[in-house]
């Protein structure tokens, strides 16, 4: 038994398919795997003004851009799209997990449903490429996720390895945590420098407005996130703090992810620090790490 009890039993089922699985083996390049791609897509998107996912731009759907790009690297897709189902017809979709909110509702039956390694990404991101995926498979934690070079984590987009990911889901559900970058706190994870792969910033960029698809580049003031960074603790500190109420635990997990320049994952832990000091540093650094598109011209 692990530092999360094993014995709550989710109530995920297989039902939730509407096609049954059918993998075959994939390759990317050296590496051979069996993997699905999950697209959240069940999102208000009330700053779009209507459902984006399914908005029309150059002749597609925004979430097909997505779909396509995943396709040359996974052997199956499927759509976790929660209050918009009904969008898909015909098409396979995943239901949110009564056990969460937001996308970490979708998370949970996602490793419920599958074995198979599962990459997530949001369907709001049409500039996303192939080769963004390949990238996460290769890392050989159990969660691997990108980081902008400013220490903004994209967590959207993100690998997942689902035996490993249940532990820490189950000690969330106790404790009514809903924020998906717990799991990396929670989880062995592999954070991706986006500079380091020689990816576009583009890739990862979510699209709020219809506006934004006429052409974006993300601007950065500072950077100081551009080497990969695997961070593996012994016994994590927020699962300490949750189950004992240690806050030295957190306070050291605060240093580290300051140290190695993962900012956007320092803010979380100040938000959990609770004093009005860590809550004001926290905001200080949300603004900091927040990502100003440039318009292309």
């Amino acid at each position: 038994m692990g530092w999360a009890s094993r014995k709550a039993a989710s109530t995920s089922t297989k039902t939730h398919l509407m096609e049954p699985r059918n993998h075959r083996l994939l390759k990317t390049g050296l590496l051979a795997c069996v993997a699905v791609l999950v697209v959240f897509a069940g999102g208000r998107s009330s700053r779009f003004g209507r459902d984006k996912c399914t908005y029309v731009h150059g002749g597609r759907r925004l979430i097909d851009y997505v779909i396509e790009a995943g396709r040359e690297v996974v052997d199956k897709v499927v759509i976790a799209a929660g209050q918009n189902a009904h969008l898909y017809p015909g098409e396979e979709v995943v239901a949110d997990s009564p056990h969460f909110s937001g996308p970490l509702a979708a998370v949970d039956s996602a490793v419920q449903l599958f074995d198979e390694t599962l990459i997530f990404a949001p369907c709001d991101a049409p500039y996303l490429r192939p080769a963004a995926f390949r990238e996460l498979l290769r890392a050989e934690a159990p969660l691997s996720v990108w980081v902008f070079p400013n220490g903004r984590v994209e967590s959207t987009i993100f690998k997942a390895e689902p035996a490993a990911a249940r532990e820490a889901l189950r000690l969330l559900t106790q404790h009514r945590r809903s924020r998906l970058d717990d799991l990396f706190r929670l989880v062995p994870t592999q954070f991706l420098a986006v500079e380091k792969h020689g990816a576009d910033h583009t890739w990862f960029l979510n699209v709020n407005k219809a506006q934004e698809l006429a052409g974006a580049a993300p601007a950065f003031k500072h950077k100081v996130f551009l080497d990969d960074y695997l961070l593996r603790w012994g016994e994590p500190p927020l699962a300490r703090w949750l189950t004992l109420g240690d806050v030295e635990a957190l306070r050291t997990e605060f240093l580290r992810y300051v140290e190695v320049g993962i900012l956007s994952m320092a803010a979380h832990v100040a938000k959990d620090l609770g004093t009005p000091s860590f809550r004001t540093l926290a905001e200080i650094i949300y603004e900091a790490v927040d990502i100003e598109k440039a318009r292309q011209g």
